[in-house]
């Protein structure tokens, strides 16, 4: 049987500008197992002010770069396909006000929420696909209609879920 994973990430800034981290991570599969934690070592007091920091709950795990890293491996075991909410170039291009680099900036770095995983469990386990798969397209060729959202869909392990509903529904879309 196939094991997928269903991934989100926030950061800190854009992945294009020169300081962008890792700051929160959330993983769902099929099983119906969901996790989430924030990088305990990102300064979140400079972020204070960002719609994301807001949304960290108290109790969410606060785990230091290596713990985090174990965690995201323990998660993920022995996956097969890594599956994201990847929104389009046009998206993208209005939400960062890219203008004329919208395209190539797109092209580099459309599978953000995989290069952030790559860049935290490193070394990448070679059994580990190095692909990210697309819901956002997925969900367009198979005719699925995108669930609404939730105000706190920008954590990640909410969103998670949600990207794993949205399979589910590709799924269904896909079989009638």
């Amino acid at each position: 049987m196939t094991r997928r994973i269903f991934v989100d990430t926030e950061w800190t800034e854009p992945p294009w500008s020169g300081g962008c981290e890792l700051l929160w991570v959330g993983l769902a599969d099929e099983a119906g197992s969901a996790w989430s934690a924030v990088a305990a070592d990102v300064d979140i007091e400079r972020l204070a002010g960002s719609q994301i920091v807001a949304l960290i709950p108290a109790d969410e795990p606060r785990l230091h770069r290596p713990e985090l890293a174990a965690a995201v491996v323990d998660f993920c075991g022995d996956v097969d396909e890594f599956w994201a909410w990847v929104p389009t170039m046009e998206s993208v291009a209005r939400w960062f006000d890219l203008g004329a680099d919208a395209a190539d900036l797109y092209a580099r770095y459309w599978d953000v929420d995989l290069q952030m995983l790559q860049s935290l469990v490193d070394p990448w386990p070679r059994e580990w696909p190095s692909r990210l798969f697309d819901l956002n397209a997925a969900a367009a060729e198979a005719g699925a209609e995108i669930p609404a959202r939730t105000p706190d869909h920008l954590n990640p392990r909410v969103h998670a879920l949600w990207n794993r509903g949205l399979f589910e529904m590709i799924a269904q879309a896909r079989q009638g």
